[in-house]
């Protein structure tokens, strides 16, 4: 991705951040420290947000632990792709592992309502989940699973749909082979709007859609350069379903093996990583819709009426969610409240 394409953080911004960080938090002891070394996925590219972001929350570990705690980051699925990282996490073969809550299905259903189609703006799931106290309740249920989950992120922004062909209306997507995660939030969205979703790796997208097995792809633009999309979909829709959250765990069992003071330090960190993945991802919307368009796609933006169609599609769906409705009523509930 060029510089000039890519959107970068400016430093002055990351200092202001992480100096009135600083100031608001008592010092911590680093002599009562313990060593500890770190091994934590990421499945986006280093220079993307969410690269970033991972890159400060080491960065901060580091510094706050006076470098008797490190991590060391794994960029662009290097290590192990999302789809395997939170399998890894549960097995003790990696520390940390970031995933999407679509690929965290198979493994808890905590995180599920969160993909409940239209039922949080971008910034509604920005007060409400990462910085409300809903999200630390949903983060204590997914400790039931054996994850603790250290932060969540924006990767790319809310969902669109990529295709070979221009949708404006759920009607355009009829008996459309749309390459989806393993959720099965996602699978009964595509349904509902007469879609024909298809479980397939993400690691496997690319060739899928590429040799016709699909025809569509759910995602986020910001996973658009990961593997070059743009050349085997040369068409976004906007349709902004539900947010694109991306979570980074460590095992339940991992984290209670820490001690108070190492516990403060990931916390810490992951705070300061969260904000600044928010801000980052503002800026990197834009130039990532002028990388697509360079590369060729054809993005199209909603009308109100259009949106209007897609949320009756996607909320006729919510009374069948896998995920409990209590929990779907009270996320709507406090969404509400927020401007």
């Amino acid at each position: 991705m060029s510089d000039a394409i890519m959107v970068r953080v400016k430093g002055v911004f990351a200092a202001a951040l992480l100096t009135g960080a600083l100031s608001a938090a008592p010092a911590i002891a680093q002599e009562n420290v313990p060593a500890l070394k770190i091994r934590a996925t990421n499945s986006y590219p280093q220079d993307s947000p969410g690269g970033k972001a991972m890159d400060l929350f080491a960065k901060r570990v580091g510094e706050l632990s006076g470098g008797k705690m490190q991590v060391q980051v794994y960029h662009s699925g290097k290590l192990y792709t999302e789809d395997k990282s939170i399998q890894a996490v549960l097995d003790g073969t990696v520390e940390m592992g970031m995933a999407s809550a679509g690929n965290h299905a198979p493994f808890t259903k905590a995180w599920q309502a969160l993909e409940t189609p239209y039922l949080l703006s971008k910034n509604e799931f920005r007060e409400v989940i990462i910085r409300g106290p809903i999200g630390d309740e949903i983060k204590k249920a997914a400790e039931k699973d054996g994850l603790r989950a250290m932060m969540i992120l924006e990767t790319g922004g809310h969902r669109v749909l990529a295709s070979n062909k221009q949708i404006r209306m759920p009607s355009d997507a009829r008996n459309l082979k749309i390459r989806t995660a393993q959720s099965p939030v996602i699978l009964a969205f595509y349904r509902a709007v007469g879609a024909n979703p298809t479980v397939i790796p993400w690691g496997e997208t690319y060739l899928a859609m590429a040799n016709g097995t699909v025809e569509g792809i759910d995602l986020s633009l910001g996973a658009f350069p990961i593997v070059k999309l743009w050349e085997v979909a040369k068409n976004v829709t906007t349709i902004y379903w539900s947010p694109s959250a991306t979570v980074t765990d460590v095992s339940l069992k991992w984290w209670n093996d820490r001690t108070p003071q190492q516990r403060d330090i990931l916390d810490r960190a992951a705070k300061e990583a969260q904000e600044f993945a928010m801000k980052a991802e503002d800026e990197n919307e834009v130039a990532l819709r002028e990388l697509l368009t360079k590369n060729g796609v054809k993005i199209y933006d909603l009308t109100p009426q259009e949106r209007e169609t897609w949320q009756k599609a996607g909320r006729s769906t919510w009374a069948s969610m896998p995920a409990e409705q209590s929990q779907i009523d009270r996320l709507y509930k406090a969404a509400q409240v927020v401007k």
